[in-house]
């Protein structure tokens, strides 16, 4: 018998980059084992232009790709959520907010609001997708036969770009190459 996927729904402040990102990449890379979703705490109702142009440069259909709210997702109708994966920076409220029931992971990310320059913030873009790249195809990685839902918490908790209880400064986890090309941006996590 086949299992059923695991819904995961990623959750950030604005919805427009990061947790799009993620569920863009999830549902690419997920098959059958996962369906994918994202919502935001206070959406701003678009994607960042520089988010859809990356994706579609990276081959992906962003037709169907929007900001929405977390409360779509406590609705009577909406899909039964199994794991709820919050995106913030160290400055913003950690998101746990979402479909009750959910298992939760925190995925410390930095922002992209307080970048100045277009250049910076496409920059930026281009690290936030290679992160969430590298973590998800990790966590799918193994063999998911078997696994329940908590066990799928764990990898995600194991392998995300920065865990809740991580002490490590942003410069460890997002080593220089990633930041090289902000050299002299004043880059505030927000």
């Amino acid at each position: 018998m086949a299992q059923k996927p695991v819904h995961i729904l990623f959750l950030s402040a604005a919805n427009s980059a990061r947790s799009l990102i993620a569920e863009t990449l999830l549902r690419d890379f997920g098959g059958g084992r996962v369906r994918a979703f994202s919502a935001g705490t206070q959406p701003d109702g678009q994607m960042l232009p520089m988010v859809e142009q990356l994706l579609q440069t990276k081959g992906y259909d962003t037709a169907g790709l929007f900001s929405k709210t977390h409360k779509l997702f406590m609705e009577d109708g909406a899909p039964d959520i199994d794991l709820v994966i919050s995106m913030s920076a160290p400055d913003e409220n950690e998101l746990v907010l979402g479909p009750l029931g959910a298992l939760r992971v925190h995925w410390q990310m930095p922002g992209i609001n307080a970048l100045k320059t277009s250049s910076d913030q496409k920059n930026f873009i281009k690290t936030i997708y290679k992160q969430l790249e590298d973590s998800i195809c990790q966590v799918l990685q193994p063999s998911w036969d078997g696994l329940s839902v908590r066990d799928v918490q764990c990898l995600f908790e194991r392998v995300g770009p920065v865990t809740k209880n991580s002490n490590k400064p942003y410069n460890e986890i997002f080593p220089a190459p990633y930041f090289g090309d902000f050299t002299g941006t004043e880059l505030a996590l927000a």
